[in-house]
């Protein structure tokens, strides 16, 4: 057999906050690794997404960082490496379950022969998952974790390195300000992602222009309004949609989804029930809702920018060839302009997508 799945973890209690760390060491050539974690709500109420209770993903050896992104920021960079989101269960009801799926993806496509990440080449590759159960979902009060990992078996293949992503900078924001961050230029860059999350807030009041400047302004390879670059982005990406189930009341409640631009939620009773849903538009990730009686909806949320969360690519993104090699730059920054008017207490992340050689 090429190709199987791997099982490194199945489906053990982590009830209990904490960090999970597996070794990949004794494993073959990876090609990808799926995340699954299970909560049981608690209740009706929504606390946050389900992707939320995944803190943090990392992939180290020793005291190198090889791999390391929040679960939001996962969830965002899936969708846009995949053109689809992936198989999230976000459902509110009391006594079920809400699920975020995340993929490490170490290439371009699944069984990439030339990006894939490969433990050999490293002294102790180790996977650290942290969650907190209660921070998604309707606060749930118990959990699962399962992991596996696609690789390869009996099929020979020699990449030449793979995709690392990491969260490279993240700052708070203030109205107006202009950010200028220094960008790594030590691998190849394949994606950027920005990503700010504000209740009410769409992705262009929080960081509303982006500008990249090479070697102290000698070349400037973008400058550009958010508000428009979230349209160019959208024609290559498409809507992101995500399926909801909640129980409703007479009174308001918010309720929290991917999509933070052009957000357009529909839903519909279930179970046989005669009830109809009273909307809120909102962005930044929430939105309000009632019902003209109590009882169980089901829903899709379609919209753009998962997570606040929008790319900026840099060509083909299957051809290595033509990603920004940053590594003939002597300097490269990017200048982030705030919004007029940011929401209250929130910060801006700064997510590199790279080729990292081995």
């Amino acid at each position: 057999m090429n190709y199987r799945k791997a099982v490194l973890l199945d489906a053990e209690d982590r009830t209990t906050d904490g960090t999970k760390t597996l070794d990949l060491k004794a494993l073959d050539v990876i090609s990808r690794i799926q995340i699954q974690f299970k909560g049981t709500n608690n209740g009706s109420t929504p606390t946050a997404h389900p992707a939320k209770m995944i803190t943090k993903v990392e992939i180290v050896d020793g005291s190198d960082v090889l791999y390391s992104v929040s679960g939001v920021e996962l969830a965002a960079l899936n969708f846009y490496q995949q053109g689809h989101k992936n198989v999230d269960i976000v459902n509110y009801v009391d006594n079920e379950i809400c699920v975020p799926m995340l993929n490490i993806n170490f290439g371009r496509w699944l069984w990439d022969e030339d990006l894939a990440f490969n433990p050999s080449r490293f002294n102790n590759p180790q996977l650290k998952i942290t969650h907190d159960a209660s921070a998604g979902g309707s606060a749930p009060d118990a959990a699962t974790l399962s992991v596996v990992a696609d690789v390869f078996d009996e099929k020979q293949v020699n990449p030449q390195g793979y995709l690392m992503a990491k969260e490279h900078y993240e700052y708070s924001l203030t109205s107006s300000a202009k950010e200028t961050i220094q960008m790594p230029t030590d691998y190849p860059i394949r994606m950027l992602l920005i990503a700010s999350l504000s209740a009410g807030k769409q992705p262009w009041e929080q960081y509303n222009a982006v500008k990249l400047s090479e070697n102290n302004g000698k070349k400037i390879p973008l400058e550009d309004k958010t508000s428009n670059l979230i349209k160019y982005i959208a024609e290559e990406f498409g809507e992101y949609v995500e399926t909801i189930r909640a129980i409703l009341t007479t009174s308001d409640v918010t309720y929290y989804t991917a999509p933070t631009y052009e957000v357009n939620p529909v839903f519909n009773a279930c179970n046989s029930e005669t009830l109809y849903a009273i909307l809120g538009l909102s962005y930044g990730g929430t939105f309000s809702m009632k019902g003209s009686g109590a009882g169980q909806v089901k829903g899709a949320v379609r919209g753009y920018c998962p997570h606040g969360a929008m790319p900026l690519i840099f060509g083909d993104l299957w051809d290595a060839n033509a990603w920004y090699d940053v590594t003939k730059l002597a300097k490269l920054e990017m200048i982030v302009t705030a919004g007029s008017a940011v929401g209250s207490s929130s910060k801006t992340q700064i997510v590199i997508e790279q080729l990292r050689r081995f």
